[in-house]
């Protein structure tokens, strides 16, 4: 589905000349309705990765291609960013149809994703009024709306207490179930990548590198065990517990 090819990325410090390179010699590919976790430490350029993808950030030397002769501008990209990003003046109901051109025609959808989210019964709320794990989930809902072809996800559920979490990752599950859409999941948390991908991808320090690769061999009904998580997320830390020494 897509071709993600970065030489370099490089940023100018505003406080002098000197350059500092971010990513160099990426290279990933993304087969439709795949879900990638792409792990690494803080810092080393994970979401700058994401805003390349997402063609938010096309200052950099490589090409994203898309296939089927396909673009940013073709293609229904969905977005969740590590800040829910609500809009205060809005209530719920009116975020997550915001970013439809026809809300109407999708009232079918909305209420369809807001009962999933178990959010029907807030929708008059603003955000002010919800708690962050509701705000996260409404966040959620707003992507999957527009059924996008590809779902951007910069740690949406990171700095949440550890039951949230689990809620919101099983969520997302139960959503792919019904919805499914090629993902991109950036996140700290190899127990996180574990439990949600078929593939993770693990980054270098900056400036940033695929330095490691694995196939999640993990049927999806044993995503929600914590046992058959935990059993395989041993085995794969182990496999690459060298990579950040």
């Amino acid at each position: 589905m897509l071709d993600i090819q970065v030489r370099n990325k490089s940023f100018t410090q505003k406080d002098s000349a000197t350059t500092l390179s971010v990513l160099t010699d990426i290279r990933i590919q993304l087969n439709e309705g795949e879900f990638v976790a792409v792990v690494g430490p803080s810092g080393c350029g994970k979401s700058t990765l994401l805003q390349i993808i997402s063609g938010l950030d096309r200052d950099f030397d490589g090409k994203i291609s898309w296939m089927n002769g396909a673009s940013h501008h073709s293609t229904k990209l969905g977005y969740v960013f590590q800040n829910p990003r609500l809009l205060p003046w809005l209530n719920l109901y009116d975020n997550i149809a915001l970013v439809l051109d026809n809300p109407v025609a999708k009232q079918a959808e909305i209420d369809s994703l807001l009962e999933a989210t178990g959010l029907s019964a807030f929708t008059t709320y603003h955000p002010a009024q919800l708690s962050i794990g509701m705000q996260r989930r409404a966040a959620l809902a707003r992507a999957f709306v527009i059924e996008p072809s590809l779902l951007i996800m910069d740690e949406p559920f990171v700095s949440l207490d550890r039951p949230t979490a689990v809620q919101l990752r099983e969520l997302l599950l139960e959503i792919l179930t019904v919805r499914r859409t090629t993902v991109i999941f950036v996140t700290h948390d190899l127990h996180e990548a574990t439990q949600l991908a078929d593939r993770i991808l693990f980054l270098s320090t900056s400036p940033a590198k695929v330095i490691g690769e694995t196939p999640v061999v993990l049927p999806r009904d044993q995503r929600r065990e914590e046992s058959e998580v935990s059993r395989k997320y041993v085995e794969i830390k182990a496999l690459f517990k060298d990579l950040y020494r």
